[in-house]
């Protein structure tokens, strides 16, 4: 078998609620190598998709141990950024293994997952029941709020509550904080197991901190950015903008674009990938001719490899050149990133005269 086939009944719909799907491991575990299943294409937050499931490790050795799995977005569709979560249920249908990433879906037919789901020998003992096992896949697209647009018609079901929205609680409510961290005066409470678990840098400030220091001081970020920080590492999304300001007056005045490239710049800091992939994403979406060299110069120096080539084919369109050109910092960005004016040139040659 070479390709994927709905029709063969090996990959069906267990619960459309939840999307979970049940698949028939008995049955497929003999496949070639880079053989797979595709289930039937599902609707989970606004968008269409499938899910490719290899028996054995796509592009793996004939002894591999593990078996893949990826998601496929079906929907005519650009630039979706999600929170992407599978989890296998045991055999008393709890969830009891989990797989996390966060992706950004280009197109129609980009896809995401895991070339090492999981080994087969574990898949075997502890989630195979009558020859089949159960998958889950939660697909969380990122807050709309930043974007200004409208909100998701209202379902009727109530949403499944998850470990984020169990540990955010904890977090609202103040209950068993363990650690204070200190923005420029205020002070937020958290988790110390919470932060060291999702960032590389807080678990090396946590791991130096002496035994009876309660906090940790964070310099460079304003208490806003760091609201957006924390509140993330906790569910994986973007805050409500009204949540930020705490009924401040300034909130409709906040300037949403440059808040953006603040947050980014604090998601690189404390190396959160898919802080700083949602960020790249807004900022690229909404360039304009007055942010285009602020976000160019943002690009260089924190690695944002779509953000810039975003910027570079935005600056050198026909209309936008001059106001690129006379942008302040345009000189000052180009003396120090000289290799940035060949990059511009290159793209200005891409476009013809008017």
């Amino acid at each position: 078998m070479n390709q994927s086939s709905v029709a063969s009944g090996l990959i069906t719909v267990a619960n459309s609620d939840d999307c979970s799907f049940k698949i028939n491991y008995g049955e497929s575990r003999d496949f070639v190598i880079n053989s797979f299943l595709r289930s039937p294409i599902f609707m989970c937050s606004g968008y269409e998709w499938s899910l490719r499931y290899f028996p054995r490790e796509y592009q793996g050795l004939e002894t591999s141990e593990y078996i893949s799995l990826y998601l496929d977005l079906e929907s005519h569709a650009e630039n979706i950024s999600t929170s992407v979560t599978f989890y296998l249920l045991g055999k008393d249908t709890r969830p009891l293994h989990t797989r996390h990433v966060w992706s950004l879906f280009r197109c129609k037919g980009s896809s995401e997952g895991f070339r090492t789901f999981i080994k087969k020998s574990l898949l075997e003992s502890e989630f195979i029941r009558d020859g089949w096992f159960v998958l889950r896949c939660d697909i969380r697209v990122m807050n709309g709020e930043w974007e200004k647009t409208s909100l998701p018609d209202e379902i009727s079901a109530p949403p499944l509550r998850h470990l984020h929205d169990e540990l955010y609680e904890l977090l609202k409510r103040k209950e068993m904080t363990d650690v204070v961290i200190e923005v420029a005066g205020e002070f937020m409470e958290a988790h110390r197991l919470v932060l060291a678990a999702r960032s590389p840098l807080f678990k090396e400030q946590i791991t130096k901190a002496t035994p009876r220091s309660n906090c940790i001081k964070v310099n460079y970020v304003t208490p806003v950015v760091f609201k957006v920080v924390l509140h993330f590492m906790y569910t994986d999304i973007l805050p409500p903008v009204d949540k930020l300001f705490d009924g401040d007056s300034t909130e409709g005045n906040v300037d949403l674009y440059g808040l953006t490239q603040e947050v980014l710049v604090a998601a690189d800091e404390y190396k959160l990938h898919g802080l700083k992939l949602i960020c790249e994403e807004k900022l690229a979406k909404h360039l304009s001719t007055e942010t285009v060299v602020s976000s160019l110069d943002l690009a260089q120096h924190h690695n944002c490899q779509h953000l810039k080539k975003v910027c570079l084919e935005f600056a050198a369109k026909p209309e936008n050149i001059k106001a690129f050109m006379r942008s302040d910092g345009f000189v000052e960005l180009m003396k120090r990133c000289p290799t940035l004016l060949t990059q511009y040139l290159a793209h200005v040659t891409d476009f013809p005269p008017q």
